[in-house]
């Protein structure tokens, strides 16, 4: 936890510099004053507003301390408080990602222990080549060749957004438009996350099975059910405890591309187009979530470390017996 502190400020301050170097900041500034091309006065104008003539060091200082009090600015192109767009988008994208994780465990622990049990058949051979391949096709590509098939050529699924339905419509029915936008980006984000937990579940549970404490419950007559799933499954869950804590802000990332392309009105679209239009205060304000949520994964796969392997624990509480 106290490593996570200046963690965060080094993000926060190597964002702050990469920003500073990068171009088009009055073209920006000039968009959100009054959208014509900038004359001298009115960049003049501009900087004194926005304090660029300022020391850098002074300005990251300023920001800085208005972050320790959640005060995250105000956009540049619309000028709404950035506090107030983060509240819509952040939901929308940890919705999104939740869905795309749980849909990858729930395929890809119970396939990968059962890939294990069968190591070296033929069924686990094909499998591995398969999963081989849905991890390397590009999530990009996925996408689009789901929207041409779902959504151009079918028609059951629809393209982009989050709904087509008025707000008028029946609360069942707005539900329902829901679920079927989100089919497509969930299942995107999830194929990737499913190959590799699959593979990693298959090589933790075989290295279980592996193991002389495994052979001896097999020497006292346990069934092979039992040793895959109380004994090897249960000593796989430690280092995939480890794995969910970095692959949460992997799938933040993988969201910025996904809900571009299905028009998914999320953090990572909004991170996207911040970008394009040098929104600076909206930019360093999803850096800073980020890696807030980023830290707290890591922080939660400690904690949840502690609840798999229980030798972490005893080992803990011995060293304070000593103490």
């Amino acid at each position: 936890m106290l490593s996570a502190v200046p963690t965060l400020l080094g993000i926060t301050l190597v964002t702050f510099l990469l920003l500073e170097i990068l171009p088009g900041r009055e073209m920006a500034l000039a968009r959100a004053g009054e959208g014509n091309l900038p004359s001298r006065e009115m960049l003049d104008r501009l900087r004194q507003t926005y304090h660029l003539d300022d020391p850098v060091s002074t300005r990251y200082f300023h920001w800085l301390i208005r972050l320790c009090r959640w005060d995250l600015g105000e956009s540049l192109l619309d000028q709404r408080p950035v506090n107030e767009t983060l509240r819509v988008t952040a939901a929308r994208t940890l919705a999104l990602n939740l869905l795309a994780l749980s849909l990858a465990l729930a395929i890809a622990v119970p396939l990968g222990t059962r890939w294990a049990a069968s190591a070296g058949s033929r069924r686990d051979r094909l499998g591995s080549v398969l999963m081989y391949l849905l991890y390397a096709f590009p999530g990009f590509a996925a996408a689009l060749i789901l929207q041409n098939l779902f959504a151009v050529r079918w028609g059951m699924l629809p393209l982009q957004g989050v709904t087509s339905l008025p707000s008028s419509a029946p609360l069942f029915s707005r539900g329902l438009d829901l679920a079927a936008h989100l089919v497509l980006p969930v299942v995107c984000l999830a194929y990737g996350s499913l190959a590799y937990l699959a593979r990693f579940t298959r090589a933790n549970v075989l290295e279980g099975l592996h193991s002389h404490y495994v052979d001896a419950a097999r020497a006292r007559g346990i069934g092979e059910g039992d040793l895959v799933w109380r004994h090897a499954f249960r000593n796989a869950l430690v280092p995939m405890v480890t794995l969910l804590g970095a692959l949460v802000p992997a799938l933040l990332g993988g969201s910025i591309l996904i809900e571009t392309i299905f028009s998914w009105p999320g953090m990572g679209r909004l991170y996207f187009e911040s970008l394009q239009n040098r929104d600076y205060p909206v930019v360093l304000a999803l850096t800073v979530v980020s890696a807030l949520l980023t830290l707290a994964g890591s922080l939660l796969a400690d904690f949840f470390y502690c609840i798999a392997d229980p030798r972490v624990e005893m080992e803990g509480g011995f060293h304070d017996q000593l103490s």
